[in-house]
């Protein structure tokens, strides 16, 4: 039960630091161009994570999920090409997409916080912690409070669900791995879209 405190806080936790980094002028884009490089860290952390754990560094597999990431990233840009009738809701459908990526994630780690002993109490904290700044950094710009509090309860709530379901699910489902590189490949064309055509990390509000 101290891991999942642990993983229960640490989310919201980041959440509170949002304000202290971010609605300082001076450190706004310092904040914004840090948040640039953590999140696709944290993307590939997610989507390597459980290949090179249980798998070690096959390149084939990390080829293919790379490949299947790229092609996540790159849809949505054909998309917004080919059609700008409906580009302005690719963002939106990349952040659904995203985001269920994560779900599944954090699913199988509240899944492995009743299972995994071995689990580390500071690098877990430290991931939550960036995993909800990243979180209300996406949502809360673009949709508001009501969908930022409604992110962060999502992964809270399915934390929780992971962790005491622990004993019926798997550790991976068939094709969680690929899954989740697609979508997470949507989440990047999010951040990138945002960092070449706009932030919407502006002070009017």
């Amino acid at each position: 039960m101290e891991l999942l405190a642990y993983a229960l806080a640490a989310p919201v936790i980041g959440v509170m630091l949002y304000p202290v980094l971010h609605d300082n002028p001076r450190l706004t884009k310092i904040f914004d161009r840090c948040m640039y490089v953590m999140i696709p860290f944290l993307v590939l952390i997610q989507v390597l994570g459980h290949q090179i754990e249980h798998h070690g560094w096959a390149p084939a597999g990390i080829f293919i999920l790379l490949g299947v990431m790229a092609l996540g990233l790159l849809i949505p840009i054909g998309i917004e090409y080919l059609s700008h009738s409906i580009a302005s809701k690719t963002e939106a459908l990349s952040v659904i997409a995203g985001f269920l990526g994560l779900g599944l994630h954090v699913l199988l780690e509240g899944s492995s916080l009743n299972t995994d002993s071995s689990t580390i109490i500071i690098p877990l904290t430290v991931h939550r912690l960036a995993v909800g700044l990243m979180i209300w950094w996406i949502l809360y710009p673009r949709y508001g409070l009501p969908i930022a509090i409604f992110g962060i309860a999502g992964l809270l709530s399915t934390t929780l669900t992971g962790f005491f379901l622990a004993d019926i699910l798997p550790h991976g489902f068939a094709g969680s791995d690929l899954f989740q590189a697609f979508v997470a490949g949507s989440l990047l064309h999010v951040i990138f879209h945002e960092h070449h055509h706009g932030n919407p990390h502006a002070h009017d509000h």
